[in-house]
């Protein structure tokens, strides 16, 4: 199993967060794929408000924590995976999945070495692997500085990935798959995982792709109106069997810049009429 300083495959023009809360959908996903060997948590959250009942906290604190007295909170992005659940208590933290997006400055690396101090007393032999996004994970920049230190520090089972433009759910997958040494593949999962949410950009180019095309249809429609039109008379010959499919057909010839005379004797070949 490979360990130390790793780097990811970049998806560029992908949004760096939403690849960060990919890690938590992948590990979900593989949690749903799984029927023995392996348990997800989600981590060990701090619920002592009064509002909260015994049975709430209970519900949301690792026993390998509380049972230490640990209020501080530890949620991993891609959550903690044990060798059994709950009621084994020979139970082992074999693995725990981190993301970190950060520009060259800010914070986000400050809550890590707690999360990662709070797991390596689960068990010091845990792999402790974090995703690391934004301008800060380009070599020099602040995560990937503190990463590379990190991994000095503490050996090959603290593994750090780096790609300041974000990771693909499948690179995710397979570094997850190393980790956990998983027996199956990213498409056994891909049912379980939400469609990718489209960008700013992908959305801004069908509207227009749809722009455009009302236009086109709107273009076609005054054309069929005209007075001794060549494509109306062509139109008025077709079966009605083939008005959807010809309709479609004539709006790609005007996309592509063709005339109404034109049109109508593509139109007449295509459908002999």
């Amino acid at each position: 199993m490979a360990g130390g300083i790793q780097v990811g495959t970049e998806a560029g023009g992908i949004e760096s967060k939403q690849l960060d809360g990919d890690v938590k959908l992948v590990s979900e996903a593989i949690a749903k794929r799984i029927t023995k060997d392996l348990h997800y948590e989600q981590g060990h959250k701090n619920m002592l408000a009064e509002g909260f009942s015994e049975e709430t906290r209970d519900r949301n604190a690792l026993p390998e924590l509380a049972k230490l007295g640990i209020t501080s909170g530890c949620m991993p992005d891609g959550g903690m995976w044990f060798t059994g659940n709950r009621e084994d208590s020979t139970r082992k933290l074999v693995a725990v999945f981190e993301a970190k997006h950060q520009q060259d400055g800010g914070n986000a690396i400050e809550r890590w070495a707690t999360n990662y101090l709070l797991c390596r007393r689960i068990n010091s032999d845990v792999v402790y692997v974090t995703f690391m996004t934004g301008e800060g994970a380009k070599k020099g920049g602040v995560l990937h500085t503190y990463g590379t230190d990190m991994s000095i520090v503490n050996g090959e089972n603290c593994r750090f990935h780096f790609s300041p433009n974000g990771f693909s759910r499948e690179t995710i997958f397979e570094v997850m798959k190393s980790a956990l040494n998983l027996p199956f593949n990213f498409n056994d999962i891909k049912r379980y995982l939400p469609a990718v949410p489209l960008t700013a950009e992908e959305n801004q180019a069908i509207l227009e792709k749809k722009t455009i095309s009302l236009k086109l249809e709107d273009q076609f429609e005054k054309l069929l109106k005209e007075i001794d039109s060549p494509l109306a008379k062509v139109w008025a010959l077709l079966n009605k069997s083939d008005i959807i499919e010809a309709k479609e057909v004539a709006v790609d010839f005007l996309s592509e810049g063709l005339n109404a005379d034109s049109i109508a004797k593509e139109m007449q070949d295509l459908y002999q009429v």
